[in-house]
């Protein structure tokens, strides 16, 4: 072999080599570029599952525009019962806020055409997650009697316990779902803020202590499908999905009733309840 084709042969074999070592070298580069991704993934989703929050709970659907409203009336069958006088004599200052009239009794509120007022009307069950409204439901003790007389709250929505008189009251709430409380307002213009965790919708007892004649009816409820009848007797429930429900009307004195309904979307349908004395 001469010095020329050796040299030949030597530098052909050189640039082989190069040539392939270089493909090792990039092949090993891209083969370390996915395992530093597939690294980086896995210690992303490690530190995901570790570390970050988890999803919430889902919000309320916001009204469909499919949204159906129920209406009603609710009456009384037969003659009205009378509404009796409360005696208020054993505090100078209650008497002295009804000089022109007497106050009366609210537990049987029936107007001239039978109108039943002061009802309550819900939906029994419904599916849904609805966050509870933060504006506060107000129960005021005004001329020594609770306005409203029977009203309802959402778990978790403030309730504002207000007193409104220049004399003593004490607030005993008597749930048997939720925890109870006696609180006294011995102030005018005290205001107490209250919050219930635990759906009742069966209306319980709110009663002053001091003044063995007032009392007041509520409902804590899980959604906010209800309205309580006014005193012609009419209630309203809007936007209310389309579907198949039960709607239980309910009365202090007259017990409670049940009635089936269907609402199609975007429909309007009217309810009749009748209590009978």
């Amino acid at each position: 072999m001469t010095l020329k084709k050796f040299v030949s042969l030597l530098f052909a074999t050189t640039l082989l080599f190069s040539i392939a070592c270089g493909k090792g070298k990039e092949a090993s580069k891209e083969d370390q570029g996915e395992d530093d991704q597939e690294a980086q993934t896995t210690t992303t989703a490690a530190s995901t599952a570790a570390g970050a929050p988890s999803a919430a709970a889902p919000a309320a659907a916001p009204v469909s525009a499919d949204a159906a409203t129920l209406t009603g009336t609710v009456k009384f069958e037969g003659g009205a019962p009378k509404m009796a006088s409360i005696q208020m004599s054993a505090d100078p200052y209650c008497q002295s806020q009804h000089a022109s009239a007497p106050a009366t009794d609210e537990d049987a509120v029936v107007g001239p055409a039978g109108e039943l007022a002061n009802v309550f009307v819900y939906i029994k069950d419904i599916k849904g997650n609805f966050p509870a409204p933060s504006t506060p439901v107000v129960l005021d003790q005004k001329g020594c009697q609770y306005h409203p007389h029977v009203h309802a709250v959402m778990v978790g929505q403030p309730l504002q316990i207000k007193n409104d008189d220049a004399t003593l009251h004490n607030v005993h709430a008597m749930p048997a779902v939720n925890s109870q409380f006696n609180e006294g307002q011995p102030v005018q213009g005290m205001v107490s803020t209250k919050k219930f965790d635990k759906a009742e919708i069966t209306p319980f007892k709110v009663k002053c202590d001091v003044h063995g004649w007032m009392k007041s009816y509520m409902a804590v409820m899980p959604h906010p499908f209800y309205a309580v009848s006014e005193t012609n007797g009419t209630f309203t429930i809007p936007n209310l999905p389309p579907g198949q429900y039960t709607v239980v009307a309910w009365h202090e004195k007259y017990g409670q009733q049940e009635q089936q309904v269907t609402v199609g979307a975007k429909e309007s349908k009217a309810l009749s309840f009748t209590f009978k004395g």
